[in-house]
């Protein structure tokens, strides 16, 4: 397997990134990677008076939420070298830029289980991701059945990576 310094995670703050978090958490320990925990804002959110994407009002009820969220993650992460973006824009480009950016060597994010109609509609996130990232990709599907823990899939996921 190849050696990974950078691991981007994308998160949105659900239950299906907190799990995809733990994957990235433990793949950058393995590897002695840094770990990059990206947070995108919808472009729709951007105060108008903001002279670019990087431009985070702290003041903002939405950015201390996220602050509040990220410094709950950095203690799940540990010792391991973490840092966090926060930008507006449109999911898959700025995770992408993100991704060039920081030189990301890896990319780990969850899927969330969604109607066929949807996916038609709207398209995937990850599958985006996917698509067009530079570099490796692991998506952490969920599990389709009720009786399949998160735990299950995520050590179905570690022991597929550890081959």
């Amino acid at each position: 397997m190849s050696s990974f310094d950078v691991i981007l995670h994308p998160t949105d703050f659900t239950e299906e990134s907190e799990q995809a978090f733990s994957l990235a958490c433990s793949i950058a320990r393995d590897q002695f990677a840094s770990l990059v925990i990206a947070h995108i804002l919808p472009a729709e959110c951007r105060p108008a008076d903001a002279a670019t994407d990087d431009s985070i009002d702290e003041s903002s009820p939405m950015i201390r939420c996220c602050r509040e969220k990220i410094v709950k993650m950095k203690a799940v992460a540990g010792d391991l070298p973490v840092s966090f973006r926060i930008t507006y824009g449109y999911s898959v480009a700025a995770i992408l830029n993100i991704a060039h950016e920081e030189k990301a060597d890896l990319i780990v994010i969850a899927s969330h289980q969604q109607s066929r109609f949807h996916l038609q509609l709207h398209g995937s996130v990850a599958e985006g991701i996917l698509r067009q990232a530079h570099c490796p990709v692991l998506i952490l599907r969920q599990p389709v059945s009720s009786f399949i823990s998160s735990t299950t899939a995520i050590g179905a996921v570690d022991a597929t990576l550890s081959t």
